[in-house]
């Protein structure tokens, strides 16, 4: 949260101070991602009349997850930790989209929850549809816990094989592997931080869009 702070109080001071111009230093860093967010993420997903209200816990998400995978490779001080493969974390970050989701819902997204269409499908339908409200924030939080834990399990165990084999021949190879996988998993921080942000645009979406004849009538 320091960090994020830091990061984003710092950014959002050179826009304050250089309005109009280029941007500069951290600022020109950061605003290409800032914006892949905006215009990758949130308006594909959410439209670009209502993504500048959820722009910012996207943002928030994902940078947040991103800081962290990038801190949990780092295997001294202040690294270390695997805060984003801890369940707890993750569980924390689906329930805050769950809320979101849920209590955004207009009455198209409720309606197609508990008035099922065929109608006589309710005794079906209406079961399934409140067990996937709970499904999609769980899948968020498996998922990202899932990834993250796997890898750091994998880099792990390729370590132990010196302790286990008792020889620093493997040692090499163990290194070789652990370099390589350190590699996949850059890019999984990014993929990761990336899905995360991506569904939970595409659930709040989900939650707000509007019908389409309602939608028309409002063009008309």
């Amino acid at each position: 949260m320091a960090i994020l702070l830091i990061i984003f109080l710092s950014v959002a001071g050179s826009y304050k101070k250089r309005i109009g111009k280029a941007p500069k230093g951290l600022q020109s860093f950061l605003e290409p991602v800032i914006l892949f967010v905006r215009d990758d993420i949130a308006v594909p997903n959410i439209g670009s009349l209502k993504a500048k209200r959820f722009l910012p816990l996207l943002l928030t998400i994902f940078f947040f997850i991103l800081i962290n995978n990038l801190f949990g490779m780092i295997p001294f001080f202040p690294g270390g930790y695997n805060l984003t493969g801890n369940i707890a974390v993750t569980a924390v970050l689906s329930v805050i989209i769950f809320f979101v989701v849920n209590l955004n819902g207009n009455k198209h997204y409720w309606k197609h929850i508990f008035v099922p269409n065929p109608w006589w499908l309710f005794f079906i339908m209406i079961p399934v549809e409140i067990v996937g409200i709970f499904t999609k924030p769980i899948a968020l939080m498996i998922r990202l816990f899932a990834n993250i834990t796997a890898g750091h399990i994998l880099i792990l165990s390729l370590i132990s094989l010196i302790f286990i084999f008792k020889t620093i021949a493997v040692a090499p190879v163990s290194i070789v592997f652990v370099v390589f996988m350190d590699a996949i998993e850059l890019l999984v921080a990014f993929l990761q931080a990336y899905i995360f942000t991506l569904l939970a645009a595409l659930f709040i979406g989900m939650a707000i869009e509007e019908h389409h004849s309602d939608h028309g009538a409002e063009i008309l």
